[in-house]
Parts: structure tokens; sequence; C-alpha cells
């Protein structure tokens, strides 16, 4: 009978730590979601093409430039989504309010039309490559790719949506595996986190395209209304900043695994990069046909998890600065202008997939668009995140002001010599 005692108080304990164990993961899949999301949509086809070109053109050499852009993208992310959380509303919304609407309708305006042209070369570089894969001709992918994703975000519940690009962050590791293959020399790997330069305008527009694609300004406004998506507080500020550096340092991780596979192969046979197939091609004879078809893999999902986000940041901006009603959560019918934009930017962004220019260096302009536009939206969020009468209790801390700004300098002083060297 004591036996069977001793064995029931163990089952019950046994029991409360299970309850235990699934309150918690419970509580993980409902905090952990907006900034994973955000940092893996970061490398969208747009992110790979730069890094790939980065590591084409300048092996490992660059590398440090995403371990300094890694704590100052996690604080100027969480600042964003922070803000949002204490105002209850969309970022374009909070610039309107406190900086008037002619200065929300030039930030909205130059972030639609930067998201709108990576949209474009984003679908290009995901039917590319699914060409590539099938044989068939590229153009036949791309009304299926718009129609999809259009599809998804039409017709699934937003926690459907969530779900999926929940997945294909994950699925990004096939970058890891792609440079595993690629055989790395790991001592000259390690040589490139340390800070250098080559004094050329290649070398600043290659610097300032990393930090423009890892830092874009379309994950501000993407994280900031996903937060407001998910019901979030900020009552649990902890549980917003792991979030945000979980999902910022697996972005950056997979960034650095993509410029180590160009660099061990593209950089030491000197092969450059024209289109995303080129780049999936040419790993083929260099690092086996494993390899290839991971990257190639890694292209798509990332596609098809970075159109949504940019879609859904253009979206978001556009009716916050306008005021109308938004949300992923919403109906189509109770929120039209909103799935208007989002539906407009994918079949703007798709026909200009169809014309016959290069994307992909459209596409590296375009990122070093952003790095001449984030500066000025890292001001703007210093601003808002010290002023004690919009954030109350929670004002920045001395140590985000100085990874603040240390972004704000360090992009200016890029920005600065980039355009001395172009001038």
């Amino acid at each position: 009978m004591k036996g069977k005692n001793v064995l029931a108080k163990e089952v019950k304990k046994i029991e409360k730590e299970v309850r235990h164990l699934k309150k918690g993961v419970k509580h993980i899949e409902r905090e952990i979601g907006p900034g994973v999301i955000t940092g893996g949509a970061d490398n969208d086809p747009a992110g790979i093409i730069t890094y790939t070109t980065a590591g084409a053109l300048f092996g490992y050499a660059l590398l440090w430039v995403l371990v300094l852009c890694t704590p100052l993208m996690i604080v100027i992310q969480e600042m964003a989504a922070r803000v949002a959380l204490v105002k209850r509303r969309g970022l374009a919304s909070i610039i309107r309010e406190h900086y008037g609407k002619r200065t929300a309708m030039l930030v909205m305006s130059g972030l639609a039309v930067v998201n709108i042209a990576t949209i474009g070369a984003d679908i290009a570089g995901v039917a590319a490559v699914l060409g590539l894969l099938t044989g068939l001709h590229w153009g036949f992918f791309i009304i299926p790719v718009t129609a999809l994703i259009g599809y998804l975000v039409l017709f699934k519940k937003y926690r459907t949506i969530r779900k999926v690009l929940l997945a294909l962050t994950a699925l990004l590791f096939v970058y890891v595996l792609s440079s595993f293959l690629a055989n790395p020399d790991w001592l000259e790997v390690a040589k490139g986190i340390i800070p250098s330069y080559t004094n050329s305008v290649t070398f600043f527009m290659a610097a300032v395209g990393i930090i423009g694609t890892t830092i874009s300004p379309y994950m501000l406004f993407w994280q900031a209304s996903d937060e407001l998506e998910e019901h979030k507080t900020i009552i649990r500020p902890k549980d917003l900043e792991l979030d945000t550096a979980l999902g910022m340092a697996w972005s950056n991780i997979i960034a650095a695994f993509i410029i180590i596979a160009a660099g061990s192969t593209l950089f030491v046979f000197g092969v450059s990069v024209d289109t995303a197939e080129q780049a999936a091609l040419a790993l083929r004879p260099l690092a086996g046909d494993l390899a290839y078809v991971l990257f190639s893999i890694g292209i798509i999902v990332s596609g098809f998890l970075a159109l949504p986000v940019l879609a859904g940041s253009t979206a978001y901006a556009v009716s916050e600065t306008f005021g109308w009603r938004e949300g992923l959560n919403k109906k189509v019918f109770s929120a039209k202008g909103f799935y208007f934009v989002f539906m407009l930017s994918l079949l703007v962004g798709s026909a200009l997939a169809f014309l016959p220019i290069n994307p992909i260096h459209f596409l590296f302009y375009t990122q070093i668009l952003d790095g001449f536009l984030t500066p000025f939206l890292a001001v703007v969020l210093l601003s808002l995140c010290n002023n004690r009468e919009i954030m109350g209790n929670y004002v920045n801390t001395k140590l985000k002001n100085l990874f603040g700004i240390m972004l704000v300098v360090v992009l200016l002083a890029l920005d600065i010599m980039l355009l001395m060297q172009i001038i």
C-alpha cells in the first residue's frame, strides 16, 4: 500500500512538471513570433544576392560588418516594436502624429517605392530558380507565385499565416548546410570578423548594401505592426527583447553563412554574379549538386517568406499614413484599403518582374538606397523612444541609446565615404 502511495505521488509530481512544461512551451509559442519572422524575412532574395555579391567580390572580408550590425539591428528593431506597443499604433501612424503628415508621406513613399521594386526582383528571383529546377521558362512561375501569396493572405486566418512564416524561417537553415558543403577555410573565415576595408567605391557600396539589406526600413514597419497583430502588450518587455534578439541573431547567422558559401567558391574562382540562378548554378561545379540544390531551395523559401512581409509592410505604412483600418487579422471587407495596397504591391511587383532589365543590379542598388533611409528612421526612433511623455517608463536605457547612436554614426560615415568615392 505504501509503495502505491509513493508511486501515486511520483506520478502526480511528473504530471505537474509536464503541465509546467506545456505552459512554458505555450508561452514561448505565444511570445516568439514577430521578431523571429522579421529576422527570417530579412534574408529575402534581395538580401541573398547582396550577401552573395559581397562574398563573390571580397570573400570573407565583409563578415565584420554583419558582426557590427547584429547588436545595432537588435536595438533598432526592439525600439520600433516597443514604441508601437506603448502607443498601440503602427510606426507610420506614430510618425504622422509626432512629425506631421508630410514627413509620414515622405517616409511612406520612399518605403513603398523600394519595397515594390524589391518585390519585383524577389518574384523574378524565385521564378528564375523554379525555372532552373524544373526546366520550364521562368516566366511561367511569376503569376502562380503571386497568386499563391495573395491566396494565403486573403483567404487564410492570421494564425495560419504566422505558422507558415515561422516554418519558412526555420527552413533557411539550408544555407548553413550549403556553406559547409562549400568546404570553407575556417581560419580565413575567422579573419573576416576583424574589421578591414579596401579604399574603393565597390567596397563601400557592398558595405552600405549589406547594412541596408540587413537593417531594412520595411522590417521596422513590419515588426511594429505585427506585434500589434499578436495583441502583445508592453507588460513583459523582456519577452519582446528576447524575440527580437533571437530573430535578428538568426537572420545574421544565415547571412554570414551565405557570404561564407560565396567566398569559398565564387570569390576563390573569380566568378561574378548577375542573377539569382547564376548564384545557384555557380555553386554546382564548385561545391557539388547538393550545395546547388540547397542554395536554390533557400532562394525559393526566402522569397515566399519575404514577399508577404514586404507587401504587408507597404500596406501597413500606407494605411497608417491615411488612417485606414489595417491588419492581417481583419476580414478583407473590413480593411479594404489595406488589402488593396497589399495586392497592388504584389501585382505591380510581378509586372516589374516581366520587364527586360537585370533585376539583380536594380535590387542591389535598392539595398544601397535602404542604407541611406535607415539612419533617418533611426534618428526618428531615438527621438520617440527618449520622449518620456510618449514612452512613460519605457524610455530607452543608456545602452540602447549608445547602440542607436552608433548605428546612425556608422551608417552616415559609410554613406558619406560612398558619396565621396562616387563624386
